[in-house]
């Protein structure tokens, strides 16, 4: 933080210094020593800020002390010599060139020397990447000049060393004429460009539509600007999101915190998908133990998210984002809803971290502690630019010491249509505009313009390994469960109810082969005369295959295939089809119900989570089914593998189906409300009490998973739909479809396939669905 003399503080003040020195006299201020060079100084930033606000007089802070605040504690780094023909790069203590941080792995990568006398760099298999010239890379011959980025680190390679720059606390921020429009082409944002040196506060400040939030993102990248530039570090950001995204923090208006967990528990889980797979158990405790005291809130580590107050949970949430200590932080409406004590509070831990090396950029409707930021940007109605600079310059621009007043201002330009052009044209046009924003673009695209045109695309950030996050993700998720006993209960008990339902209404041999087709077979079966003596339809297979059923079939003007089918008689499998049908719209709901609770009950943490439970509830079903009437069948696969399979992908889309809903509806009872529209018409078009005996209703069944899932469970089980009432395509199976069962194997494989893929596909549609949902469902503020 920066601290001033009495001479260097009356100036900023605009004060002489016995006027400043009767100030400090009134507040009894203490006197402190300056470490460094033994100066003696009276007032660090806060306070002289504090005294321009209470004496409502701007402060002007000198531009050679701006670069001084902007230059302290950047580490000097050496360059380093390449005089081995090895070096490791990590996190650890034995790696030839140590990097103490977060994003790095504990053995990120390998430097080896070449048979020519280069380098060429590995990547051993570090959690976050190791990047080339922005590309990500694995393995990657060096040329002298090339950027190498490891987490915050930059080096560039000469041939004989490694230069060395730490970006950890020195990323800046240039935007350049963004712009962006909404839906019916409305403008959110018009050509806005800013410059946001490295460890400084910004706050994004104006009333509601403005804008703010569409800035942010735009700064930040979650939504990139559809014109302009974002620049870090004079790289273009839009096209280096996965060089950067390590280094960001990102902080919504909505608490991003399970609030089932305790403070601890939600920091574990989320320091061990974002920190390096080596973290130890006990350095991801030493890391909570840092973050929680930045935020200072490690007296409530053992409370439950649900317990703590707004300001609480909002410390947890910035709390999150500290573990992977990101050299800029993005905050949407961090104070919102706080009463004005915990306002100040929270503001006061933004310029602390700001202190501590961070780029902080928040937006704010609240004016009361703006004088903490060292930058403030005004936003008037339509997006248009109305001031950037300092906070004491702003009251000099608009004329009034009185932040609330200033807000007001810009808030009433609505009535006049072309005041927010105007507000923008005359801050273009005045001396603030090209101190604060076009000189120091200037000076940086000048000196880096040749940066600028080497920028190179690289792909998306990769995520981790699928098969840890979903163990990781799963047992947080039963972690939740613990904590909301009466929710964990009623979901454990789901399958189970269905399941014993079934057990005790179901016949224990629904799924034997005489029920699935029930061929009665008389005395005299050629006359079909004389008491029924076999229902089992391999004795008539034996007997269409001896001579004298030949001679029969051959004077009855039948085939034998014609001859088997006539033989099985009507309703066969009738109880079986009931059973499949009840499990698989027990399926459908159960995902449906489990999508549709988890994004309205969580809306801000809706694209952390998966349907875990679809997993356990078709295992717990399948096995309380099978427990009573042993499944049999199968077509290329074992029966329990291929009905599993179908039923966890119609519970899937059922999940999908559900969160379609959560996404579309604007609040819970909404979306309840939907639930009969979408779990009816499943019913109705399953196919099972209705025939789709028209290419309209074939259609329209297609839409429902229940259709696809009762076509893939019959067929699996050898169900017969001429028998059963259904349309010809509902199922194909292998059981006494054919004398030979050998040659129903292919088709009734590949319409399998076809089920599968159009659950597959089904699941895919609704994810794209929720995606469109949610973009149209996020408020831009």
């Amino acid at each position: 933080m920066k601290h001033y003399t009495m001479q260097e503080a009356a100036t900023a003040l605009g004060v002489n210094a016995e006027t400043l020195h009767s100030w400090i006299s009134n507040i009894q201020h203490e006197s402190y020593t300056d470490p460094y060079d033994h100066q003696l100084y009276v007032l660090d930033e806060v306070q002289l800020k504090q005294l321009a606000q209470e004496h409502n007089v701007p402060t002007f802070i000198p531009e050679d002390w701006q670069k001084k605040k902007t230059s302290d504690s950047v580490p000097e780094v050496h360059p380093i010599p390449l005089a081995s023909p090895t070096l490791t790069i990590g996190r650890f203590n034995n790696n030839t060139i140590i990097l103490n941080h977060p994003q790095v792995s504990g053995y990120h990568a390998r430097m080896e020397q070449s048979r020519t006398g280069g380098y060429r760099i590995v990547d051993l298999s570090s959690t976050n990447g190791v990047y080339v010239n922005t590309e990500r890379v694995r393995a990657r011959d060096l040329n002298p000049g090339d950027l190498i980025r490891i987490g915050p680190y930059k080096f560039t390679y000469t041939g004989n060393q490694l230069i060395q720059q730490d970006e950890s606390y020195s990323i800046r921020i240039d935007a350049l004429h963004l712009t962006s429009r909404g839906n019916l082409h409305t403008l959110l944002l018009d050509d806005i460009s800013l410059d946001i040196p490295a460890r400084t506060f910004v706050a994004l400040v104006g009333g509601s539509g403005v804008g703010k939030s569409t800035l942010l993102n735009a700064l930040s990248g979650l939504r990139p600007a559809q014109k302009g530039t974002v620049l870090y570090n004079d790289q273009d950001y839009y096209r280096n999101l996965a060089a950067f995204n390590t280094q960001i923090g990102y902080v919504p208006q909505d608490d991003i915190i399970h609030k089932d967990l305790t403070v601890e528990q939600a920091l574990y889980y989320t320091a061990r998908l974002r920190l390096p797979r080596d973290f130890t158990r006990a350095q991801i405790k030493q890391r909570i133990n840092e973050v929680l005291d930045e935020v200072e809130i490690r007296y409530r580590r053992k409370h439950l998210v649900r317990n703590l107050s707004g300001g609480e949970r909002k410390r947890v949430s910035i709390a999150l984002e500290l573990l992977a200590n990101p050299s800029v932080f993005f905050l949407d409406e961090p104070t919102s809803g706080l009463d004005p004590g915990l306002e100040r509070k929270m503001m006061l831990l933004l310029r602390k971290l700001t202190d501590k090396g961070h780029t902080i950029v928040l937006v704010t409707h609240a004016t009361s502690n703006i004088f903490l930021c060292d930058f403030v940007c005004f936003l008037a109605p339509g997006g248009h630019l109305a001031f950037y600079g300092p906070p004491a310059q702003a009251q000099a621009y608009f004329g009034t010491n009185d932040f609330a007043e200033i807000y007001n201002r810009l808030e009433t330009a609505t009535n006049n249509k072309h005041a927010p052009e105007k507000i923008a044209e005359n801050f273009k046009r005045s001396p603030y505009y090209q101190r604060y924003v076009q000189e120091p673009l200037d000076r940086e695209l000048a000196e880096d313009h040749q940066m600028l045109e080497t920028n190179l695309l690289i792909s998306r950030p990769k995520r981790g390994r699928p098969w840890k996050q979903f163990s990781l993700l799963s047992r947080r998720y039963l972690r939740l469960l613990l904590h909301d006993g009466g929710n964990f209960l009623l979901l454990l008990l789901q399958a189970p109810i269905i399941g014993l339902i079934l057990f005790y209404l179901a016949g224990s041999g629904t799924f034997d082969s005489t029920s699935i087709t029930y061929c009665p077979l008389r005395a005299n079966p050629l006359d079909t005369s004389g008491p029924v003596v076999s229902i089992d339809c391999k004795r008539v297979v034996d007997l269409l295959n001896s001579p004298v059923a030949s001679l029969y079939v051959q004077k009855e003007g039948l085939t034998k295939q014609q001859a088997l089918e006539n033989a099985i008689a009507p309703d066969s499998g009738a109880n079986a089809q009931t059973l499949l049908f009840i499990m698989a719209f027990a399926g459908v709901l159960f995902g449906c119900l489990n999508g549709i609770r988890a994004i309205v009950r969580e809306n801000a943490i809706y694209r952390r989570e998966l349907g875990i439970l679809c997993f356990l509830q078709s295992a717990v079903l399948i096995y309380l089914v099978n427990l009573k009437t042993p499944l049999r069948g199968g077509i290329f696969l074992p029966i329990l593998a291929e009905i599993y399979i179908t039923l966890v992908l119609t519970t899937l889309a059922g999940l999908m189906l559900g969160l379609a809903i959560s996404a579309l509806a604007p609040n819970a009872d909404r979306a309840m409300s939907f639930v009969p529209i979408v779990l009816i018409p499943q019913v109705i078009f399953s196919g099972i009490i209705f025939k789709l005996d028209s290419p309209i209703l074939q259609v329209l069944g297609a839409l429902f998973p229940v259709r696809w899932a009762m076509a893939g469970l019959g067929s699996s089980v050898g169900l017969h739909g001429d028998k059963l009432g259904v349309d010809d395509f509902a199922y194909q199976g292998t059981h006494y479809t054919s004398l030979n069962p050998a040659t129903a194997v292919p088709g009734a494989t590949m319409h399998l396939l076809i089920v599968w893929g159009a659950l597959v596909l089904t699941i895919a549609v609704l994810m794209v669905a929720i995606g469109l949902f949610l973009k149209r469902k996020d408020v831009r503020a």
